[in-house]
């Protein structure tokens, strides 16, 4: 299987999974079913990966600090508008708007400043992290487009890892008390995305399915 058919299989799977979302929201059209997450560490050439993503895909840029991070973000940008993709900024609103981002992705701690990056940019995507059914009762969860939950298998993410999978009645609980469209995230792959059919799930995110 080819880099680029298994991106297509993961988009279809995500597209089945986001017909049968819990809600949606007026956005919902906007907002991608499936998302590359990058990550320094486990994918160094984030561009590779970009460059065979099916049309209707996300990225969400993490530069966790890099100091070429503008540099990285204006060649994913321009990949992104080539292919058909939405870019999101993982934590940094300046670089989203310096580089012509479509949004930005916030960790959970960040939510509170949804609402105003929502006044500022009416046209942005904005998604942010979620660990916990009690952020879904924070009124600034309102301002996003969507919202990632994990871990939703066990991953070897570094937040994740020690983490307890939230398994389908988990999934099905955020999704069930979410003001907004819900994501999953966290060791989702080809061969376990199906499993997620009737969840609730709008669509899911992943790093490690789409490594070269």
């Amino acid at each position: 299987m080819t880099y680029r058919t298994r991106y297509a299989f993961l988009m279809n799977r995500a597209r089945d999974i986001a017909r049968h979302a819990h809600m949606s929201s007026p956005k919902t059209k906007d907002l991608p079913p499936l998302f590359f997450f990058t990550d320094p560490q486990r994918t160094p050439h984030p561009e590779e990966i970009v460059a065979h993503l099916p049309g209707g895909a996300g990225v969400i840029y993490r530069h966790f600090g890099d100091r070429h991070a503008e540099a990285h973000a204006r060649v994913l940008r321009t990949l992104c508008t080539d292919n058909g993709l939405k870019l999101l900024i993982g934590n940094d609103a300046a670089l989203a708007e310096e580089v012509g981002a479509d949004g930005v992705h916030l960790p959970g701690h960040r939510l509170p400043v949804a609402p105003e990056l929502r006044d500022r940019h009416a046209d942005w995507l904005i998604t942010g992290a979620c660990h916990g059914c009690e952020t879904l009762d924070l009124s600034e969860v309102t301002a996003l487009d969507g919202i990632f939950i994990s871990p939703v298998f066990p991953s070897q993410s570094p937040s994740a890892k020690d983490a307890l999978p939230l398994g389908l009645a988990g999934i099905q609980a955020f999704c069930d008390l979410s003001p907004v469209p819900v994501l999953g995230l966290g060791g989702i792959g080809a061969d376990n995305a199906e499993q997620l059919t009737h969840s609730g799930l709008a669509g899911f995110g992943a790093i490690e399915a789409f490594h070269l």
